[in-house]
């Protein structure tokens, strides 16, 4: 049997749901085949008539039919570099000529969506659906009985979304969002100045050394952001909350561990003993997001820690980038960043609570997918979608969906808004400072202290 022949028969167990999309990248790649010809081997093996024509899962509606659906989004038509309210508008369009019911589309800035949420859905006055949000805040919006369960059965094709994306949208271990996208982050580099980007830490010190000179840097990255830490932690033991067989145990933290100490240490000592040299910039809170993302489109930054949202300010500044996976860890083993999942839910104060279910089922299905991945640019949590054409095209997608394999996703639990600012406290006297090993260990205990005490007073 040649590579093609094999390939599509691959593919056909793909549609079928008995094998996942690993399995059919990892069978290609060994046999020669790249992204772009998978993609047209799973298309011609998809079946003919109605799902080809729908492109793949979950786009048709079943209604019912009402006079109105509203549907409250972060996303703005006023945003500069990207069209996403313009393709969620689209998306609504369809639904609408599909069932025949009218969607107004809202924006609702994200400074004030969970605070607006919370005051207006249980009076009857917040949308009927709301999205896409980050996975972590439906554990609170679940807790608040705002989010509406996700019934058995809502969405065609479970077996198409990666297994993370669906455990991230769950709350005690019930689904309460649909996952649309996954986001974490990973190494984003100027290839002018890194041809081939570094595979292990070792070679990125060597890389970023070699780069540096005057106002020019060959790395930086928000060094005090603990978002972008996380990758460090996670993938050197430490851990927020412990989590097994689908719960968070919130007594169990493990960001003072043996892992979480000598991630702190090492970001301690990455910045101190310039392994790899650092712009200033990397420990200046209140400026190391926009310095440093500055300096990359300026092209005084060759490597750097960040998201898929880089990418459009990138374009627009002619900076020719990349996306590589982060490198391995000192003790061998890959970072493991925070994953960060986009949903779509229904409000289950609706009084189109079922309407509402079903546009979340036609929101998430492959060709509502493909509509929004055209404003969104970010790796669909839908394999079908992952595998078309329109997004393979983008050889960077794929990168953020390896990346996104290694991901621990965020935790979805109310207890996590307990831990941000001691974790942060603890590292702004770790890394500027340049703590003592002794106080690091000390200054990490404080703050999971801090956290359980946090936590504690909440319950009460």
């Amino acid at each position: 049997m040649n590579p093609e022949t094999r390939v599509r028969a691959l593919a056909g167990e793909y549609l079928r749901g008995r094998i996942d999309r690993r399995e059919l990248l990892r069978a290609a790649a060994a046999l020669g085949l790249g992204a772009p010809a998978i993609a047209g081997l799973v298309d011609a093996a998809r079946p003919r008539g109605a799902m080809a024509q729908e492109g793949g899962f979950g786009n048709t509606p079943k209604g019912p039919k009402v006079d109105k659906l509203v549907v409250w989004t972060r996303s703005s038509p006023d945003a500069p570099d990207n069209t996403e309210f313009a393709n969620i508008t689209a998306m609504a369009n369809a639904y609408t000529a599909a069932i025949g019911t009218p969607v107004e589309v809202i924006t609702v800035p994200d400074a004030d969506f969970k605070n607006k949420m919370g005051l207006s859905a249980p009076n009857g006055q917040g949308p009927d659906v709301f999205g896409p949000i980050a996975h972590d805040w439906i554990g609170e919006f679940a807790v608040q009985g705002i989010a509406a369960e996700i019934p058995d059965g809502l969405v065609d094709g479970m077996e198409d979304f990666l297994p993370v994306a669906i455990d991230a949208a769950k709350f005690e271990g019930k689904s309460f969002g649909v996952p649309i996208f996954v986001e974490s982050v990973a190494l984003i580099y100027n290839k002018d100045m890194v041809p081939t980007p570094p595979a292990t830490w070792d070679e990125l010190v060597a890389k970023a050394t070699e780069l540096t000179a005057g106002d020019v840097y060959g790395f930086g990255f928000p060094l005090l952001e603990q978002y972008h830490e996380g990758g460090f932690f996670n993938g050197m033991g430490g851990y927020v909350f412990r989590f097994e067989e689908g719960q968070f145990d919130i007594g169990d933290i493990g960001l003072n561990n043996d892992g979480g100490v000598g991630a702190a240490k090492l970001l301690r000592d990455m910045y101190h003993q310039q392994k790899p040299p650092m712009p200033a910039a990397a420990i200046d809170r209140a400026n190391m997001h926009k310095a440093q993302e500055g300096m990359m489109e300026a092209k005084q930054l060759a490597m750097t820690i960040n998201g898929p949202w880089r990418e459009a300010p990138l374009t627009k500044a002619g900076v020719n980038y990349g996306v590589a996976k982060l490198p391995t860890l000192p003790n061998g083993e890959p970072m493991r960043p925070f994953l960060g999942v986009q949903v779509w839910a229904a409000n289950s104060y609706s009084k189109n609570k079922d309407a509402a279910l079903d546009f979340v089922g036609f929101a998430t299905g492959t060709n509502s997918v493909l509509e929004l991945y055209k404003g969104f640019i970010k790796a669909p949590a839908r394999q079908s979608a992952a595998t078309n054409p329109a997004i393979t095209a983008n050889p960077n997608v794929q990168t953020w969906l390896v990346q996104a394999a290694d991901g621990v996703p965020m935790p979805n639990i109310p207890e996590m808004s307990s831990v941000w600012k001691p974790w942060g406290d603890a590292m702004d006297g770790i890394i500027p400072k340049n703590a003592p090993d002794d106080q690091t260990k000390t200054l990490l205990d404080n703050a999971v202290d801090q956290i359980k005490t946090a936590i504690e007073e909440a319950d009460s």
